[in-house]
């Protein structure tokens, strides 16, 4: 193997770019008075767009109600159920997409909420890009350009919802509601512990897991902290700590050197079989079968 020279030590790269970014299921669709879907969970994200009539949507029950041109971002892992309460029906766009990145999954998980905020200055980038996708559904056949104009909207999605998120980031740190002030301490505590413990999954460092341990540090009792978090984030910080646990296992999934049994101490669970259950929970099938659709 040639040396690498020294010149080229000394000029700057852009970066590897790995993020594995993909969609699925993207359809529209036109339900009417009463159309309920069965509660149900994703390995991915979902994005959806009303673009007619309402929907009611629980997640873990909380209520939302979901009008003409709002948008909902559905996390993975997180039990929903939609239907739909308008009297002359809706119709809907939705797209799933899942991303390997961890750094953009806490992104999305940490300052995008559930119903978006039609001030923030990316909606409506959001919001022409989904319509965007709603046009593209006319096609009788889609080409090779066709298929890459659909990817090419994916990773324009993908960055706006970054976009969307830097400026929710930008508001939290320069508000003075001490609900978000805290929401976000806890948020970054509890990512702070868990890549702690990824990088050294110890039976000593479990307690970095422990939401006693958080709200010790920040000198809250629990029932505030959960109080201020679900304020905020729509869930409990429990489960905003297994969604980045769900997110680390899908990204170590792709791992193949790496086996389950791993993967389990990696994020957390002291046997393999444990973690098997909490993933089929989170995603609808073992990590195994996940493996095997996403070599795919």
């Amino acid at each position: 193997m040639n040396e690498r020279p020294e010149w080229l030590e000394e000029i700057v790269n852009l970066p590897d770019v790995n993020a594995n970014i993909k969609s699925f299921g993207g359809h529209k669709q036109w339900v009417p008075n009463g159309w309920k879907a069965e509660p149900e969970t994703h390995f991915a994200f979902e994005i959806m767009l009303i673009i007619s009539g309402v929907q009611e949507t629980i997640f873990d029950g909380i209520t939302y109600q979901f009008e003409e041109n709002d948008i909902a971002l559905i996390t993975p892992g997180l039990r929903h159920e939609n239907s739909c309460i308008s009297e002359d029906g809706m119709e809907y766009f939705c797209v799933h997409f899942d991303i390997d990145d961890p750094e953009i999954q806490q992104q999305l998980l940490m300052y995008c909420p559930t119903q978006f905020q039609r001030e923030n200055p990316q909606y409506e980038k959001i919001a022409t890009i989904l319509l965007e996708y709603v046009s593209l559904l006319n096609q009788t056949a889609f080409t090779i350009k066709k298929k890459l104009r659909v990817e090419i909207l994916l990773l324009n999605l993908v960055n706006s919802l970054l976009e969307y998120a830097e400026a929710e980031q930008v508001k939290i740190d320069h508000s003075d509601n001490n609900s978000l002030i805290l929401a976000k301490s806890i948020a970054e505590n509890i990512q702070r512990n868990f890549r702690t413990f990824t990088e050294y999954p110890t039976e000593e460092n479990r307690y970095l897991l422990t939401m006693d341990y958080v709200a010790e540090a920040l000198i809250i009792s629990k029932s505030s902290m959960l109080k201020s978090f679900k304020k905020v984030y729509g869930m409990s910080p429990k489960q905003y700590l297994d969604q980045l646990k769900y997110n680390e296992a899908k990204f170590l999934l792709h791992q193949p050197k790496l086996s389950v049994h791993e993967i389990a101490e990696i994020i957390g669970y002291q046997n393999a079989s444990h973690f098997t259950r909490q993933f089929k929970t989170w995603s609808g099938m073992s990590p195994k079968d996940y493996r095997k659709v996403t070599e795919n």
